[in-house]
């Protein structure tokens, strides 16, 4: 499921402030246009350039190179996944080179572990959390159908929690892809029969 792929990236962009990123000087001053988030407004200095308040998800330096020393120290079963400390930098605190399967496998099992000592805060961190629960109920290879009905209500309230805290811009297309896994799951059964995960390793 690329959509993993994609939303791995976007927190890691973003907690991280890589290239794609999805918080910026360009975002913030989208958001004094729309006229939403004032917390979050860019502020002119004396110089003028711009300094910009730190968010609800921003990582500090320190919680950015413990993350990915965690990445870089971790040892996982043979086969599990490929070695992701290979594309670790503790030193730029960046995570390159990562295939779809590794995102697969961090964003469901190791990305909360890996946050919950150095997560910007409890609410970001809750995020986290549901969306993997979810990904991880998604990609089961038994599903109980009557438990569906909970976990769309689970994501739904999880995307408006994000709504909260996080930009506009993080909301790409594959975001709100999430919401219509729970159908689905509904018209074709587990997603773990369809993957194209055994023929990309």
């Amino acid at each position: 499921m690329h959509i993993e792929k994609n939303i791995f990236d976007n927190f890691i962009s973003t907690f991280l402030d890589l290239e794609k990123s999805k918080d910026n000087l360009q975002v913030r001053q989208d958001l004094v246009q729309i006229g939403v988030k004032p917390e979050l407004h860019p502020q002119v200095l004396s110089d003028g350039n711009y300094a910009l308040p730190p968010a609800l998800f921003t990582m500090y330096k320190k919680d950015k190179m413990m993350f990915c020393e965690v990445l870089k120290n971790m040892k996982l079963p043979k086969g599990y996944s490929s070695n992701i400390s290979k594309g670790v930098n503790i030193k730029e605190c960046k995570i390159i080179g990562l295939k779809s399967h590794d995102c697969h496998i961090l964003i469901e099992d190791i990305m909360p572990i890996a946050l919950s000592s150095c997560a910007p805060s409890n609410k970001v961190l809750d995020i986290i959390v549901g969306i993997s629960y979810f990904l991880k109920f998604i990609c089961a290879k038994v599903i109980n159908p009557i438990e569906l009905d909970k976990k769309q209500k689970e994501i739904t309230l999880t995307l408006c929690n994000m709504e909260k805290y996080f930009p506009p811009s993080f909301f790409t297309i594959m975001i709100h892809l999430l919401i219509h896994l729970v159908e689905e799951v509904r018209l074709g059964g587990p997603v773990h029969y369809r993957w194209i995960y055994p023929f990309e390793r």
